[in-house]
This record gives C-alpha cells, sequence and structure tokens, in this order.
C-alpha cells in the first residue's frame, strides 16, 4: 500500500477521535448539563446506528439482493459471514467490557453505575437508610415511612459549580442534600449553605411556584437524593405526617429567611404570608443510585479502567475508518479516478464517530477527574487514545489490502458489532438516564438522520 494512503487513514482515525480531546476539556473545566450530555449521547448514538448501517452493513446486504446466478452463492456466503462476525463482536465486546467492569471501569458511564448499583441494591437500600436517618429532618419521621420513601428517592450527582436551580426556574421536585453543599443564592444578595441532610427547593415545591432562589454546587461533587411531585403524592396519601413535616420544614426556612430581612421587609413579608398560605392549604424525581465517592474508594485503579473501557470503544472504530477508506480508494482507482485526501474521506462514518466521541470523553473525563487525576493527565491519557485509534485506522487500511474480501468482511463484522453492543449497553442508557426518554428518543433521530445528510457531501 502506498504511504500516502496510510497517512489518509492515519489522519482520519485521528479527526475521528479527535473530538475525545474537546470533550474532556469541556468536561473538565466546562461541566455541561446533564440533560445537555444526555441529548449529545443520544445524537451520537444514532448517528453511529446510521452510519454502521450504511458503510458497513448495507454493502453486503445490497450484494445478496442484487445478486444472479453464480454470484449469489458468493454474496449468500459473505452475508453470513457477517450476521456470524456481528454476534462475534457483540460477545467479545461484552466479555472484555465485564472484566473491565469489573475492576471500575463500570464509572467511566453513568448507565453503567446504575447496573453496579442494581446489583448491590440491598446493600444499598439498607445504607441509605441509615444515612437519611442521620438527619435532623428525617431522624424524627416513623421507620416504615422512612422504608416507603428510600424507595422513591432518585439520585442526581453535580459537579463542582454546578447549578442545580435558578431562580425563575420552576418547581416539580424538592432535593435532599446526601453528600456535598449546596450554596443557595437569593435575590437580595443574601445566601446560605445546604449540607448533608437539608432540604433544598421545598418551599417552592410545596406553593407550586418558581425558585426565587439559586442553588449552584460547592467545594466538589454533590449528591442529592430527589424526589418528584407523582413520588410525593403517592407518599402522602399513605403517610400524611411527611406532608405534615415537610411543611413544618418549609415554615422553619421562611421564619429563617424573615430574620434577615433589609429594606424590602415589606415585600419579603407579603411573599412570605402568601407562601405560608399556600402550605397550610396546599396538598404534593432523580434516578437511588450508590455513594459514587464509596465505588470510586473500592476500585484503587478505576481511573485508569475508566481509560481503558474507552480504549475498549475507539479500537473497532478506528479499525473500521481504515477499512471503509480503503474501500473508496479500491473503487475509485477501478475507475481510473485521480484521488486527494477529501476523495477518500468516509463522510458519514467520520462525522458520526466524532459527534459520538465527544459525550462519551466528556462524561468519562468527570469521573476521571473525581478519582483524583490531573487535568493535565486527563487530557494527555485522551490524546494519546487519539493517537491509537489513528494508528488502528492505518493499520486497518493496510490490512485491508492484504486480506481476502471475505475475511475482511469478518473483520469488519466483528468491529461493528462490538459498536453497536457498546451503543444499546451505554450510550443510549446513559442518554436515557441523564436527560428524559423522549429527549433521549428525539436526539437519537436527529443523529440518525444527521449521519445519512453527511450523505450529501461525499
Amino acid at each position: 500500500m502506498e504511504t500516502t494512503y496510510l497517512i489518509w487513514a492515519f489522519s482520519l482515525g485521528a479527526i475521528s477521535a479527535g473530538s475525545m480531546v474537546l470533550g474532556s476539556i469541556v468536561g473538565i473545566y466546562l461541566p455541561m448539563s446533564n440533560s445537555r450530555v444526555g441529548a449529545m449521547c443520544g445524537f451520537g448514538a444514532g448517528a453511529l446506528f446510521s452510519a454502521l448501517a450504511l458503510e458497513l452493513v448495507s454493502p453486503t446486504v445490497a450484494g445478496l439482493a442484487l445478486s444472479e446466478g453464480h454470484e449469489r452463492a458468493e454474496a449468500m456466503e459473505h452475508f453470513i459471514i457477517l450476521l456470524i462476525a456481528l454476534v462475534v463482536g457483540g460477545m467479545i465486546f461484552v466479555t472484555i467490557d465485564q472484566i473491565i467492569s469489573n475492576h471500575g471501569g463500570y464509572l467511566r458511564k453513568g448507565a453503567y453505575v446504575i447496573a453496579q448499583h442494581t446489583s448491590n441494591k440491598s446493600r444499598r437500600r439498607d445504607e441509605l437508610i441509615r444515612s437519611i436517618t442521620n438527619s435532623s429532618f428525617f431522624g424524627n419521621l416513623p421507620p416504615d415511612l422512612i422504608r416507603d420513601l428510600v424507595t422513591k428517592l432518585h439520585p442526581r450527582f453535580l459537579v463542582e459549580n454546578e447549578v442545580l436551580f435558578d431562580r425563575g426556574d420552576s418547581s416539580n421536585e424538592f432535593y435532599i442534600v446526601r453528600d456535598g453543599s449546596l450554596k443557595i443564592s437569593h435575590a437580595d444578595g443574601g445566601n446560605h449553605t445546604a449540607e448533608r441532610g437539608d432540604l433544598v427547593g421545598e418551599i417552592s415545591f410545596l406553593s407550586h411556584g418558581a425558585h426565587s432562589a439559586q442553588a449552584v454546587a460547592q467545594h466538589g461533587t454533590v449528591e442529592l437524593l430527589v424526589l418528584h411531585k407523582r413520588q410525593y403524592e403517592e407518599l402522602s396519601k399513605d403517610h400524611p405526617e411527611l406532608v405534615s413535616a415537610v411543611k413544618a420544614m418549609a415554615a422553619k426556612r421562611i421564619e429563617e429567611n424573615l430574620h434577615q430581612i433589609d429594606r424590602t421587609y415589606v415585600q419579603k413579608q407579603d411573599w412570605a404570608n402568601i407562601a405560608i398560605e399556600a402550605l397550610t392549604t396546599g396538598g404534593a424525581e432523580i434516578p437511588s443510585s450508590s455513594d459514587v465517592k464509596a465505588m470510586h474508594g473500592e476500585h484503587s485503579n478505576a481511573g485508569m479502567a475508566i481509560w481503558l473501557g474507552n480504549l475498549l470503544d475507539v479500537i473497532p472504530e478506528g479499525f473500521v475508518v481504515g477499512t471503509v477508506m480503503l474501500a473508496i480508494v479500491i473503487k475509485a482507482s477501478a475507475a481510473g479516478a485521480v484521488l486527494g485526501f477529501m476523495d477518500v474521506i468516509p463522510v458519514t462514518l467520520v462525522g458520526a464517530l466524532f459527534l459520538a466521541n465527544f459525550p462519551e470523553a466528556l462524561a468519562a473525563s468527570v469521573n476521571m477527574k473525581q478519582q483524583g487525576f490531573s487535568p493535565k493527565r486527563i487530557i494527555s491519557l485522551w490524546v494519546l487514545l487519539t493517537i491509537i485509534c489513528a494508528i488502528v485506522s492505518a493499520l486497518g487500511a493496510y490490512l485491508g489490502e492484504e486480506i481476502p474480501h471475505s475475511y475482511l468482511i469478518f473483520v469488519e463484522g466483528i468491529a461493528a458489532g462490538a459498536m453497536l453492543t457498546m451503543i444499546g449497553s451505554a450510550m443510549l442508557p446513559e442518554a436515557a438516564h441523564l436527560s428524559t426518554p423522549n429527549v433521549a428518543g428525539f436526539s437519537t433521530l436527529l443523529g440518525f438522520v444527521s449521519a445519512i445528510g453527511f450523505k450529501l457531501f461525499e
């Protein structure tokens, strides 16, 4: 193979994986909201679905559909090889991924964290009960209420300086601080700190109004337990004492706020009267997970396992880029075309991988930072991963020219099976967890459509 083609394949692999470096920088220095990261994961998953179907699966399927006569036997053989390879690729991915996850690699994706937590659900429930009963608010609640409550609570994790809610945001849930602290900033310039065991947002929640303050995570990661409106109403029917306790806490908070009255005393008093009235006449979600810090502590090598897990994702991506580029080169050369770098870019595949790698690296970098990795080391590891992807891409182009077509179909099928398994096991669950099912679904559709749209530029 000409050296020029190898350089081109190397460059395309670097471009495909280069968004990981960008994602790591954003994850370290400019944390994005969970909802936006979830939407991006869905978008990337949809783009990958489309790219893999168009670039790896459809050529073999089309070859079978259009074959006739003696060519059909060979096309059938290629089709069967593809099906077997897809399954083998998925099995290989699951096996290696499980090994890495057992050493802490599951921490690289929120969806994996949830799965790991589920496997320890009983132990975690007892731990959660002990945790919240130590707080001043829950310590006086009946044990049966506590047991029912923990089944309704869901976790939300914030990185340092991430905004939980802002002034004017609607309120359909209230929060319990389980770990870390939140800075609550009021419109008048006053502020206070919500710490372990404190309720946050209960006044706006019960009065059915917008938040009048801003809540921001401070001094590192914050874990919250969230109770959505629907779960609150369900609990209220069986445990009216919960309603009384929350209202009492909200009223106490209002009284505390009134002690800080300044020139706007009258305005504050009017607002307080309205809020208290709503509390006395009114009636009413974040996904229970394990303590992420405790999970990290169980795996001293989890940081590198996180990185190795993403390496597992990247190797098949790079190989596919190289082999698909080679196919373009062979087809164009057979037609006698003079090729330039822009002529051999599989735009659909490279674009989809670029879009998919960004949110993956962003979420993983946040976890690596929590593991104690320095920003410089995190970024260096993603740069190294990008270089590895580029090398694997060049290797794919080189080997693709040396091995028979049926063997190439098998190797590409293994890569596609591994990537499709990764999408189903990680990217889509991550999208649904971090955003909402509808946002995840629609963003996946947009990614699928966008990848198809890349065909216009090929």
